[in-house]
């Protein structure tokens, strides 16, 4: 029976369910509601410095509980257009089972894509979220743990130390790199100071420090934690394999396009069920219904958003504007998207 109604979902009302045709009439009585999202409430936003934002959510009861270290796909209807980034939750699973929210710390850039409307999303609209993601997790099976973060990378560890029991035995030492005068959340570590006994932090940036290997302890390390930039994580990963110390990460990547952008090249495009490569010179519904591959879609021309579909990696072109796209999850339109890089599509 299941099947059954996949099959005319997809090949009458062109949606992988049938409860998505009705995504307009449902959305009248439960706002931002779509078929395969889950909801969540702001229920507020607080300016952290010039360009950063804390954004706290209320996610709808049926949101499984996450993980400390975890994050989410954070989606929001820009110009008519959905648009998702890549956050990690900066709460620990006990404030959302106590309060039920969760909060997100975000740089903003002012010449962005997303992170610029943010800061004006109004008090209880609804946004969309995904399922808690990641395997960035503190098992707290060490005796001695290092952090090292660097800007918005001090997030996960902010939801691990939430998390913690005044009690724990794992002494805990983070280093935190940012630039002069923007480390975020400076007040909240000053808290978990007096609330656990085994934690301590610094405050460091490259300028005035250097590296950050002269204020690790060898001795005192049993495990290293790292979240930054991906410079940061080369010389973390360079630093513990010489030493043997065992290290888990979650670092920023950016990729940039390999060809120039008008000149004609190929990419690879990897799906749910194998991989397909396409030309950069036509839109990627045009590329994959040459390859016969079955592909939902309505208009053609970006109106009925019936070939959106997930983009997790890679950077494409919007061919209404130029517009490119940075390597992060976002929901895309087949039809006028064409490739830049490698991508990973969830069709």
């Amino acid at each position: 029976m299941q099947n059954i109604s996949r099959f005319i979902s997809n090949n009458l009302f062109h949606h992988r369910d049938l409860s998505g045709y009705f995504e307009p009439v449902i959305q009248v009585f439960k706002p931002a509601w779509r078929s395969g999202f889950f909801r969540a409430q702001v229920k507020g936003i607080r300016v952290l410095s010039e360009n950063a934002l804390k954004i706290t959510l209320k996610p709808e009861g049926k949101w499984p509980i996450h993980t400390a270290g975890q994050h989410i796909s954070l989606t929001i209807e820009q110009h008519g257009r959905l648009v998702s980034r890549v956050f990690t939750i900066a709460s620990g699973a006990k404030k959302l089972k106590e309060t039920g929210l969760i909060d997100l710390v975000i740089r903003t850039h002012d010449k962005g894509s997303f992170t610029p409307y943010l800061g004006k999303l109004a008090l209880n609209c609804w946004v969309n979220i995904s399922n808690p993601i990641g395997e960035f997790i503190f098992d707290q099976q060490s005796n001695h743990t290092t952090f090292l973060a660097g800007g918005s990378g001090i997030t996960p560890f902010i939801a691990m130390l939430d998390d913690l029991q005044a009690n724990t035995q794992n002494h805990i030492h983070l280093l935190y790199y940012a630039k002069p005068n923007a480390h975020l959340m400076v007040e909240v570590l000053e808290k978990y100071l007096t609330r656990l006994p085994n934690f301590s932090f610094e405050l460091l940036n490259r300028s005035e420090h250097g590296a950050f290997t002269k204020y690790v302890s060898v001795e005192h390390t049993d495990e290293f934690f790292v979240c930054g930039p991906e410079e940061m994580f080369f010389e973390a990963e360079e630093f513990c394999k010489s030493r043997q110390i065992p290290i888990r990460a979650e670092h920023f990547q950016a990729i940039k396009p390999t060809k120039s952008l008008n000149e004609a090249a190929r990419f690879t495009v990897k799906l749910n069920h194998g991989d397909l490569e396409v030309s950069n010179q036509d839109s990627l519904l045009s590329e994959f219904q040459s390859q016969n591959k079955p592909v939902i879609y309505g208009c053609g021309m970006g109106i009925c958003h019936q070939c959106q579909c997930l983009k997790k990696k890679g950077i494409v072109r919007d061919m209404r504007d130029g517009r490119l796209s940075d390597n992060s999850e976002e929901l895309i339109q087949l039809c006028v998207t064409q490739a830049v890089t490698d991508l990973e599509l969830e069709l």
